[in-house]
């Protein structure tokens, strides 16, 4: 699977492409911005049918470009947490009106939950619901490569925020736990900075010290 990383947004979150190679399907997770870097991207990765948009959450800041990017690409399945649906229609709940942020309404066509399966290609993303964050965020994981897109449920050496509507830290520490369950050699690729590994925030994450002390 080839993963393209782009920060997109007035806040630079984390855009990824994905392309299975062998037949050219792929997936946008969190359009936090739309751009012609985006549209290029997508091309430079190598994708002739954009089957997803995946959405890890529906804070603004991820899911900004939603919207645009779908007027580009009709045939793309918008995604998103069931939970998390009523985010992508109310500047309140999403926090566009909080930061000042313009944010352009929409549907998605898929409400996901625990153990949904969406098929890229010749690959498998499963669906974890991770809670905490926001209502109904979730992680879309890759078994098979071993990475996962944690959207703004964790980062590297941190977790997210929980003071936005529907957040949670009790719910946030055991969606955390949840994915301590899966390998060392899992990449995570975060909704914001940098990547990391299962592994490293296993030991390294000041949140998991705290809940193991």
């Amino acid at each position: 699977m080839i993963i393209k990383r782009l920060p997109l947004g007035d806040v630079e979150a984390n855009c990824y492409i994905l392309c299975d190679e062998e037949t050219k399907v792929g997936a946008v997770v969190d359009a936090g911005g739309f751009s012609d870097e985006l549209l290029s991207s997508i091309k430079e990765a190598g994708i002739e049918d954009l089957k997803y948009i995946l959405c890890t959450h529906g804070h603004f800041d991820h899911i900004a470009g939603v919207k645009r990017l779908k007027s580009v690409f009709n045939n793309a399945k918008i995604v998103i947490g069931k939970e998390d649906a009523i985010l992508t229609e109310d500047a309140d709940k999403n926090a566009a009106m909080y930061f000042g942020a313009p944010f352009e309404s929409f549907k998605a066509d898929i409400l996901v939950e625990e153990g949904d399966v969406l098929t890229i290609g010749s690959k498998e993303l499963k669906v974890m619901e991770t809670p905490g964050h926001s209502k109904g965020g979730v992680c879309y994981i890759c078994e098979a490569e071993k990475f996962l897109f944690s959207g703004d449920t964790l980062f590297k050496l941190t977790v997210g925020r929980t003071d936005l509507w529907g957040g949670s830290i009790n719910e946030l520490l055991n969606s955390i736990e949840k994915l301590m369950l899966l390998t060392d050699d899992y990449e995570v690729f975060t909704g914001h900075n940098i990547s990391t590994t299962i592994g490293n925030e296993r030991v390294r994450n000041r949140y998991l010290r705290k809940k193991r002390v």
